[in-house]
């Protein structure tokens, strides 16, 4: 293995033909098809096609030319279904089924449901609207218009003592419910008072509130109606609108109690504020942050003999920890670049004290790092709410810069007609008598422009929405618990009096509830898994190992196994491998290669760098024309440095200069390093791991499947079957994202295991009530172009297309399902107006709060568990569960299914047992995964795009290098004007390349 050495104009390394598979060479970019106000164009020939003809004559009201339409004959190649216009257009969604016996073992399992015993089936609710307003006008957070409610409720009570106080309940929003009694004095003029309370900077304030009668009253009677309707769907009586406002109701009052108790409420999530006495008090999370458990509680509506049941789970989330600022800063500061070089290995404590922060903050001895220590801080704390006390006053503030020691900081100080420049110091001892402690410390800088010093300030405890990796894995440490462990968290969360205790709830008395104090018992099924083939002779049963829906394959050869390109190259940005360690990875690779079947000649190019933050750009472009002036080079592997600080930022230019128009075109395999790895000899998984992807990028198959009968055809050689996933995703909020990313690929093999892909990028929809009700604009365009890039691939159009869509809530169903659906089918008519396929739509759903736990509690459900049963899923629309992986560690979470459209006309048994076969195409692991393979990818390609656009100008794509911006379609408007741009990828590499892996 020798560096490359780089020839003259665009000459070759070595005189050799590259052994790149032909299928990847080629050029083949999708096009995507135009129309206009009188034409439809496709890439095919064979479409229908408008033709302009001149006129037999002048006739009529409009004199002159006019176009007559005459139509070709459709060409049957675009003739794939027998289905009408009318059944291709219609939006009536499939009905629910029965639950399904026909296929898999029956088993037994709990889940975290308890149903309502007893409910009032009699009663009259009064609504009354209440707006809480300040001075400002300004919107309340939900805890503080809880207390203030609470402040009201006991002041009203007490005046009015006749009243049933426990039949007055708030929803912590705008709405008061009243059962069977009538607010004195209060109708639908309505009544002001005047209460004061804490704003949220801790100040006493005045808060004006508004009540008044509205709506008519809801009849509870209505409920002895609830077993009629959800056997048919309807009643006379009862309609979808009076069942959902009832669920309201009844869930205001079970939440009611503990509402009261808790200090942070976010839609179904009551947290509180963990005390000593909590053994699950604060996790520290370092940085001034600590993991709160809390729990999530909603009312939900049953079939079956469970008509109400309300679902009860754990939840976590991270806020600041209340404290004093200084202790924030020796937290903080513990992790600065000076606390790691200093104290972190020589102490066990997990932050520094006050004289360790002086030092760092002293200019005369730390000047060389005290601009990157004050850089640190800031990070940490911009932005971040405080309070201060001076004087027996508080004072809220918003943190945006640090300005000078206390001591040094200067600003304008104007009493009566003089003025003055005075230090901070000195302000504060002259106008509040206050003398400093700690005056060689920086001062805060606030948005309105004061400067207050740090050891007068306090940290509240707000939520935290950005992490950092660290914090991301102590927060998975801590969050994780086995199934008993988690089990038995609800089980405590429905026995604690401040939380869901309803035998102590007076609430829930006083409304004639009844909650079983048990979980739920229900049956479900474990699924036949496939059998997954590499060979003739090595075939793996899943159902027949251990942990079901996880196989180890280390020696047989794959499938169909790749070979490396004679011309490849390896790049090591490693700071602890050298040329000969990376000679020992190759061969090490090599040989695992062999034993998979894949010739895996040694790299023609090797290259060499030490990067560091300031030396990134200039080493992309140095990789850049090393790879132009060696074009036979398709594939590189690169070897990622191990510092995080720009390990990202190198693996997100690599990608970009490689996948993106204007790039080069070349696939990649990225290895990052783990502790000590490459040193000591390479883990024999890993390396199978490394492979599984190469092969798979270098058109590859790792393996295939045999399914059971029930669903052969759709895995049988010559199906025309297409599997789209669909990913609408936003980033975390650590991303700092500003747009939204749409990501569909879509099958391109029987397999499935190539995938055309599409990138866009749209503005975010504005939400309402706090749900975004985002759809794919371009789904016409998108679909349009994957299926053009099936047929020219295969030669002829799929007959049925599957579309997994993933990020759609229950409350969006009605808007964007059925915006995207009528955009598909309008791509479909646009390439030909024969052109109908059947198509399958079917949400996924991870974000969810159902947990099913064996009865024994010793494990995980098994891989392949489904639940169609009645009593958890939705009564009138068709959607199931299934767990379809295997963990290993915490509890499992099963993915929610729901079919919205299906006139493929799928057997219940089929959607699921496809389903699940699905989740065994992920060529990236040796398991079944959560969810589908082709909504996986396309999650993965969501992520990739991450690293493609600039994140403080998302609809910039403009490589760092000033490289010409990459082609987009021009700005769509649609109705509610949301712009949306394409992201186009590079046409060397081959349509049907899944790179993203």
């Amino acid at each position: 293995m020798a560096a490359s050495q780089k020839p003259k104009g665009r000459g070759r390394p070595r005189q050799c033909t590259p052994a790149y598979p032909s299928s990847l060479t080629e050029s083949s970019s999708s096009t995507v098809s135009k129309t206009t106000h009188d034409t439809m164009i496709s890439t095919t020939d064979n479409v229908l096609q408008v033709i302009k003809s001149s006129p037999t004559s002048n006739s009529g009201r409009d004199r002159g030319t006019h176009l007559k339409q005459k139509y070709q004959a459709a060409d049957p190649h675009w003739k794939v279904s027998d289905l009408t216009m009318a059944e291709f257009n219609s939006n009536v969604r499939p009905s629910k089924p029965d639950e399904q016996k026909s296929i898999g073992q029956e088993i037994q399992v709990k889940v975290n449901y308890f149903p309502i015993l007893g409910f009032p089936r009699r009663g009259l609710v009064y609504q009354y609207d209440i707006q809480i307003k300040n001075k400002m006008n300004l919107k309340l957070s939900r805890d503080l218009q809880r207390a203030l409610y609470q402040s009201w409720w006991n002041k009203f009570c007490q005046e009015y003592p006749q009243l049933h106080k426990y039949k007055i309940v708030f929803d912590n929003e705008h709405m008061i419910l009243t059962l069977d009694q009538l607010l004195p004095n209060i109708d639908e003029t309505g009544i002001i008072e005047t209460m004061s309370a804490p704003n949220r900077f801790g100040r006493q304030e005045e808060h004006e509130i508004l009540i008044k009668l509205v709506g008519k009253p809801v009849d509870l009677s209505l409920l002895n109606f609830l077993d009629e309707f959800q056997q048919t769907g309807n009643n006379n009586y009862l309609n979808h609108d009076d069942l959902k406002r009832i669920k309201h109701i009844l869930s205001v009052v079970l939440h009611e109690q503990c509402s009261s108790n808790a200090t942070y409420i976010c839609n179904r999530l009551f947290f509180a504020q963990p005390t000593l006495d909590n053994k699950y008090g604060d996790w520290d999370l370092g940085l001034g942050k600590a993991l709160w458990r809390g729990f999530y509680s909603c009312l939900l509506i049953g079939k079956s003999n469970c008509q109400l049941v309300i679902n009860l789970d754990v939840s976590h989330k991270i806020f600041m920890k209340e404290q004093s600022f200084l202790d924030f800063l020796c937290d903080v500061m513990y992790h600065s670049p000076c606390g790691k070089r200093h104290w972190t290995n020589k102490r066990s404590t997990s932050k520094l004290q006050i004289q360790d922060v002086l030092q760092i903050f002293n200019k005369t001895t730390n000047n060389i790092y005290y601009e990157g220590e004050v850089e640190f801080l800031l990070n940490c704390c911009r932005n971040l709410p405080v309070r201060s006390h001076v004087a027996d006053k508080i004072i809220g503030y918003k943190i945006e810069s640090l300005g000078d020691a206390a001591s040094e900081q200067t600003f304008s100080w104007k009493q009566g007609e003089q003025e003055s420049i005075v230090t901070v110091e000195n302000y504060y001892k002259e106008h509040y008598g206050i003398i400093l402690k700690y005056p060689t410390l920086p001062t805060l800088r606030m948005h309105k422009g004061a400067f207050v010093p740090m050891e007068l300030i306090d940290i509240q405890p707000i939520k935290v929405k950005r992490i950092t990796d660290e914090q991301r894995a102590l927060l998975c440490l801590k969050s994780t618990m086995t199934p008993s462990e988690y089990c038995q968290s609800i089980k405590e969360i429905r026995q604690n009096e401040k939380q869901q205790n309803f035998e102590q709830d007076p609430f829930v008395a006083a409304w004639n509830l009844n909650v079983d104090v048990n979980m739920l018992i229900i049956s479900a099924r474990v699924l036949p898994s496939p059998k997954i083939i590499y060979t003739n002779q090595f075939h793996v049963n899943c159902d027949q190992n251990q942990s079901r829906g996880v196989w180890t394959n280390t020696t047989t050869p794959f499938h169909t196994p790749t070979k490396f390109p004679s011309i490849w190259a390896l790049i090591n940005l490693s700071s602890s491998l050298n040329m000969e360690l990376c000679k020992k990875f190759y061969n090490e690779l090599s040989s695992v290669a062999s034993g998979r079947g894949i010739d895996c000649p040694p790299p023609v190019i090797y290259e060499e760098y030490r990067v560091q933050p300031d030396s990134i750009s200039h080493m992309i472009t140095t990789i850049k024309e090393m790879m132009e002036h060696n074009t036979d080079c398709k594939f590189f592997i690169t070897i990622l440095p191990e510092n995080n600080n720009i390990r990202d930022k190198i693996y997100g230019d690599l990608k970009k200069l490689c996948e993106l128009e204007y790039g080069l075109g070349i696939v990649t395999q990225m290895i990052k390093l783990k502790e000590n790895e490459g040193i000591n000899r390479w883990n024999y998984s890993r390396l199978n791991n490394i492979l599984m992807k190469i092969n798979t990028k270098l058109n590859g198959i790792n393996a295939v499947l045999q399914v059971p009968d029930i669903i052969r055809e759709f895995f049988s050689r010559g199906h025309r079957y297409m599997y789209v996933g669909v990913d609408l995703s936003h980033g975390s909020p650590s991303s700092g994202r500003k747009c939204s990313t749409v990501a569909v690929v879509a099958s391109a093999d029987e397999v499935p295991n190539r995938y055309f892909k599409e990138i866009y990028i749209q503005e975010r929809a504005p939400e309402i009530r706090r749900e975004s009700h985002e759809y794919v604009v371009d789904m016409k365009q998108i679909m349009k172009s994957l299926i053009n890039q099936y047929n020219k691939h295969r030669g002829y159009p799929p007959t049925a297309i599957v579309i997994y869509r993933d990020g759609i809530s229950e409350s969006e169903f009605d808007t964007v399902f059925e915006k995207e659906l009528t955009a598909i089918r309008e791509a479909c008519v646009e390439l030909s107006r024969v052109y109908q396929p059947y198509l399958t739509y079917i949400v996924v759903n991870k974000r969810h709060h159902t947990r099913f736990f064996p009865t024994d509690l010793k494990s995980n459900v098994s891989a392949g568990t489904i639940v169609d049963s009645h009593a958890v899923t939705n009564p009138t629309t068709y959607d199931f569960f299934l767990n379809s992986h295997h963990s290993d560690k915490g509890t499992s979470r099963p993915t929610h299914y729901h079919v919205l459209y299906d006139d493929n006309k799928l057997r219940p048994e089929q959607v699921q047992m496809l389903t699940y076969a699905l989740c065994y195409t992920c060529a990236r692991c040796t398991r079944s995964i959560s969810i589908p393979a082709p909504v996986k990818y396309a999650d993965l390609l969501a992520f990739r795009v991450g690293f493609y656009i600039n994140k403080n100008d998302p609809f910039s794509i403009e490589p760092d290098n000033s490289e010409p911006t990459n082609p987009v379609h021009q700005n769509v408007n649609v109705d509610n004007m949301i712009k949306s741009k394409r992201i186009v990828l590079s046409s060397e590499l081959a349509p049907d390349c899944p790179f993203f892996l």
